[in-house]
Formats: C-alpha cells, structure tokens, sequence
C-alpha cells in the first residue's frame, strides 16, 4: 500500500536487507521481499525463526522508529 513506510525499501530493485525498529526496541530483520505483506495502518514480517519455527510480526506503522539498510553477512540476524 501507498501508505506504508517500508513500500519504498520492499519495491527496491535490486532487494536490499534492511531492519526495522520498533517503538519498544524489537529490532526486524528484513532479507526478502517476499517476507513482507504491506498494509494501510501496519505490515506484516514472515520469516522462520532461529529454531525453525514460523513467525509472524505485525508492525504497526505509527511504531515504526527506523528503517536501517543492513548486511546480513556480516550482521547477523540477533535471537529474540
């Protein structure tokens, strides 16, 4: 959606890693843009967690503090 402030960094060609950091602190690691489901008031993050388990995150955009470009070589995803 047009609204959304992660559209610019998941429509980027080419792809680039990013995080995101949220108003309590969490950090989201982006890695792919199909891990992203844009929305008008919050997106959704899917990804497969350090354990294999699938995870969902909803982040509401009002909560959104940063969107920070990352390498994931060398900045590995940190565990929750």
């Amino acid at each position: 959606m047009d609204n959304s402030p992660l559209r610019e960094w998941a429509k980027s060609t080419p792809f680039l890693p990013f995080g995101v950091t949220m108003s309590n602190g969490r950090q989201i690691q982006v890695t792919s843009p199909e891990m992203i489901i844009l929305g008008r008031r919050w997106d959704t993050v899917a990804f497969v967690d350090e354990e294999g388990a699938d995870r969902v995150v909803v982040l509401q955009h009002s909560h959104i503090n940063t969107i920070d470009a990352y390498d994931p070589v060398q900045f590995p995803p940190t565990p929750e």
